[in-house]
């Protein structure tokens, strides 16, 4: 941990340098940024600046700029609050930068914009630094395993499954506690929540997710990773017997779909997508299930997480479900599919006519016999 916090004070003490030989801050422009970029390798065209609505929401191009001589620059003034904007390159290429006040120095290959390093400012700094400890574990854990073969040779093929596995888990837990480690010693930083949120919701338990919340500077509360955080914290605690969130969503002719319109019935929910093997392999299951027991007492809602409308349709018509549908082409980041934590497809809900969650994820034959037995107890 020593180790670790002095390199994070050297890096702060450089990046406190930089910052005053750049002096672009003033009290005159105290929001003001200045990208100065370039571009290693063949590139030719423009390059854009992206702004990115929500965690891997929708993006918009807001700011344009010529590179010339592998040289470009944007400037401007930054948003209330530091979050990952994208550096885009003609043929979509996408290099993160958080932008926020100051001279931001980013370095990017002409074929690989993913790996840009950004820094001069803090929390660019702060992610320059979480990708250098990655990437030093990635090749530590590759020189090891190296190693290991020169000495041992591959060994059998479970051998070399197991090593594999114990390699991924050590990995991947160093990562972990690096990211947990940051996100105690900079909690006052926007970095703080992003890494919270784009690296750790799925890793640790909800309890974990809380405490670390609790850790957050209070005047990070209303910055938009912290509160997408929190929704992530609620609907994390989405579980059998809570109360089935309410939702609208645009149904296949128009329509809008609302929860509250099924009350007093069991109702499913089947989240699918016209792209997903495993779903359509289901839908004969759930084809049957409702052949068998649709009525006045049970309904099917089936939420596609498409994203073109002609591959839905034909979805539906071709493997036969007749049941109300609805998509809103926001796949991960609909609202319904966030309210009710949905992390793959297929993903059934069971709501019973209380509005409450009776079970979760049923699938095949327990799926069938679960909802025919709930149904003959109802009568």
């Amino acid at each position: 941990m020593k180790k670790w916090i002095t390199l994070a004070c050297c890096l702060l003490t450089v990046a406190y340098v930089f910052g005053q030989q750049d002096g672009t801050t003033t009290a005159q422009n105290a929001r003001a940024y200045k990208i100065d970029g370039g571009i290693s390798g063949k590139y030719q065209g423009k390059v854009y600046l992206v702004e990115e609505e929500r965690m891997h929401g929708p993006q918009k191009r807001i700011d344009s700029c010529e590179v010339v001589d592998g040289r470009f620059q944007f400037t401007g003034e930054a948003p209330e609050y530091a979050v990952i904007h994208f550096i885009q390159s003609a043929d979509g290429q996408l290099a993160p930068i958080f932008l926020e006040p100051g001279t931001i120095r980013t370095r990017i290959r002409a074929d690989w914009f993913l790996g840009a390093r950004s820094e001069g400012t803090i929390n660019n700094n702060l992610w320059n630094l979480h990708q250098l400890f990655y990437e030093y574990k990635k090749d530590s854990m590759r020189i090891a395993a190296n190693a290991d073969w020169m000495r041992f040779g591959l060994g059998t093929h479970e051998q070399q499954d197991s090593n594999f596995r114990a390699r991924t888990h050590f990995q991947n837990h160093s990562k972990l506690e690096m990211e947990k480690g940051m996100v105690k010693y900079y909690k006052e930083q926007a970095f703080a929540p992003f890494i919270l949120l784009f690296e750790m919701t799925n890793e640790l338990s909800l309890d974990e997710l809380k405490a670390f919340r609790a850790q957050l500077d209070p005047r990070l509360n209303n910055h938009p990773y912290t509160k997408e955080l929190d929704e992530v914290i609620v609907n994390k605690e989405f579980k059998v017997g809570c109360e089935a969130p309410a939702f609208s969503i645009r149904g296949m002719n128009g329509q809008e779909i609302e929860l509250k319109d099924y009350a007093g019935k069991y109702v499913l929910l089947d989240f699918w997508a016209s792209w997903c093997g495993p779903c359509r392999r289901e839908m004969p299951n759930v084809v049957k299930l409702y052949k068998e027991c649709k009525g006045k007492s049970f309904e099917i809602i089936g939420i596609s997480l498409d994203q073109k409308e002609a591959d839905w349709k034909k979805a539906v018509k071709d493997l036969g479900m007749t049941w109300p549908q609805a998509c809103d082409f926001l796949v991960w980041q609909g609202p319904v599919a966030r309210k009710y934590n949905l992390s793959a497809v297929p993903y059934t809900v069971l709501i019973n006519p209380e509005g409450k969650v009776e079970a979760i994820n049923l699938r095949g034959q327990q799926l069938i016999n679960t909802v025919k037995s709930l149904l003959k107890k109802k009568k």
